[in-house]
């Protein structure tokens, strides 16, 4: 079900994630710095993966931040002097979806059998969150292939979207290659109408949903209105906006590394879970099994 060999980089976020998922998995839900680098050691195999002390201390700096940033629902804390991280063994339902977006952030962790699931949750979670951002005269709306309302030809969903957001399409299905049935790199929508007699010149935005912690930030290149303008002609430009659970922070608080975020609206993980909080979550979307599955998962790894 779960791998944990190795972080996938050297970044103190990344680092952080792979800490959180390893407590969670282990016997008592404890695993100290040392154990964290003995077992980085014992699985690095051709990798040459190491750890410093002073990144040790970087990413404990990170786990210090995140306790502070998530609030209860961080289900992480420090212990032993603040070198060993520890999390309950029953976790609140707010704990719990901070655990989903954690798993969604990290799928190269888990089979690939059980990651379409996770992304088409983290999909219906950014629509939720998208909701809560927008004016509440607007729509939201999922626009994705697995998960959206739209119907027919990927060129009459695509024109019946363009009409909503207020652009001009003129689609054709020989736009595309023959069986072509995909979203146009278009995860979510929103738009405010208004008035009734014309949508032109109007509100709107267009959404990327990227859970690949390697290429999420080039994700936003498919919503651009460079991309979109010869399909979706607007009338006024949509607003950009970019959706992850990825935690892309410095210990600051600040982006990692800022030069790597693309000029877009961006929604990351901690940006998600304060929408959720100001919004609540009453009506937010069903937890994928694989999170109760994790959590009663345990592995002797430290």
């Amino acid at each position: 079900m779960i791998s944990l060999d190795r972080p996938r980089d050297h970044d103190d976020h990344t680092v952080a994630d792979f800490l959180e998922l390893l407590c969670l998995v282990n016997l008592d839900r404890q695993v100290s710095t040392d154990s964290l680098r003995d077992h980085i050691e014992d699985n690095r195999g051709d990798h040459g993966f190491q750890l410093s002390d002073d990144q040790l201390e970087d990413v404990l700096g990170q786990i210090r931040w995140r306790i502070e940033a998530f609030h209860d629902w961080y289900p992480f804390q420090l212990t032993n002097h603040g070198r060993v991280v520890e999390a309950p063994d029953d976790l609140t339902d707010n704990q719990k979806r901070y655990v989903s977006l954690l798993i969604c952030g990290n799928l190269s962790f888990f089979a690939q059998t059980g990651r379409q699931v996770l992304t088409d949750f983290f999909e219906r979670m950014s629509e939720f969150v998208l909701r809560e951002l927008w004016p509440s005269s607007g729509v939201t709306m999922t626009v994705g292939k697995n998960t959206t309302a739209l119907t027919g030809s990927k060129a009459n969903r695509l024109n019946a979207l363009g009409k909503l957001i207020g652009a001009n399409p003129h689609i054709k299905d020989t736009d595309f290659r023959e069986g072509d049935r995909g979203d146009g790199g278009i995860d979510l929508a929103a738009y405010v109408t208004l008035d009734r007699f014309e949508h032109q010149n109007a509100l709107s935005a267009l959404a990327q949903c990227a859970c690949s912690r390697t290429d999420w930030a080039p994700k936003h290149s498919e919503i651009t209105h460079t991309r979109l303008r010869t399909l979706l002609p607007p009338t006024a430009l949509w607003i950009e906006m970019l959706f992850t659970p990825v935690s892309f922070r410095a210990n600051s608080g600040g982006w990692a590394v800022p030069g790597l975020v693309p000029g877009v609206t961006l929604v990351d993980r901690l940006r998600l879970v304060l929408s959720l909080i100001r919004g609540g979550t009453e009506n937010a979307p069903a937890l994928p099994d694989l999170v109760d599955t994790l959590l009663g998962f345990r592995l002797d790894v430290v």
